[in-house]
C-alpha cells in the first residue's frame, strides 16, 4: 500500500490537472478591452526644436562612449547650428546673448576635440556645453518667472 505522504501530492495534482481539462475557454466572452491613452498634446515649434537639441546631444554621449569622432563633431555641429536658429533666440538680453556665444563655443571646442581624436579633451569641452545649457535655461527660467511678477 502506498504510503499517505505520496497519496495526498498525487490526489492534488491530479485534481488540478482534471480541473485544468475540463476546463473550457468561454468562446463568447470577448477579450478585456485596453484602455486606449489620449492622444498626446500637440507640441509647440519650441519644444520640438528642443528635442532636437537633445537628439544632437545624445550623439555627441554616444559617441563618446564609442569614440566615435564623427558622431560627436555631427552633434556638436548639429547643436551650434541650431543656436543660430530663429527659434533658439527666446530671450533678447545681453545675458541670453552672451550664454548662446558661450555655448556655440563650446560646441566649437567639441567638435575640435573630436577632430583631433582627442576624446579626452572632447569629453571635458562637452561638460563645458552641458553647462552652459543649464545656466541658459536657469537663466530663462527666471527672466520668465520675473515677467510673470
Amino acid at each position: 500500500m502506498p504510503s499517505i505522504k505520496f497519496l495526498i501530492p498525487g490526489v492534488v495534482i491530479a485534481s488540478l490537472i482534471g480541473v485544468a481539462i475540463t476546463q473550457k475557454p468561454d468562446a463568447a466572452a470577448e477579450p478585456p478591452k485596453v484602455e486606449e491613452s489620449p492622444p498626446a498634446p500637440k507640441k509647440s515649434p519650441l519644444e520640438t526644436f528642443m528635442r532636437k537639441k537633445l537628439d544632437a546631444s545624445s550623439k555627441i554621449l554616444e559617441g563618446l562612449c564609442l569614440e566615435d569622432a564623427a558622431l560627436i563633431k555631427e552633434g556638436a555641429d548639429a547643436l551650434s547650428e541650431m543656436s543660430k536658429a530663429e527659434v533658439w533666440n527666446v530671450l533678447t538680453d545681453a545675458d541670453y546673448r552672451e550664454h548662446s556665444r558661450e555655448f556655440r563655443e563650446n560646441t566649437a571646442r567639441v567638435a575640435k576635440a573630436a577632430e583631433e581624436g582627442d576624446f579626452d579633451k572632447a569629453a571635458l569641452r562637452w561638460f563645458d556645453v552641458t553647462m552652459s545649457c543649464l545656466e541658459c535655461h536657469n537663466h530663462v527660467r527666471s527672466e520668465r518667472k520675473a515677467d510673470k511678477k
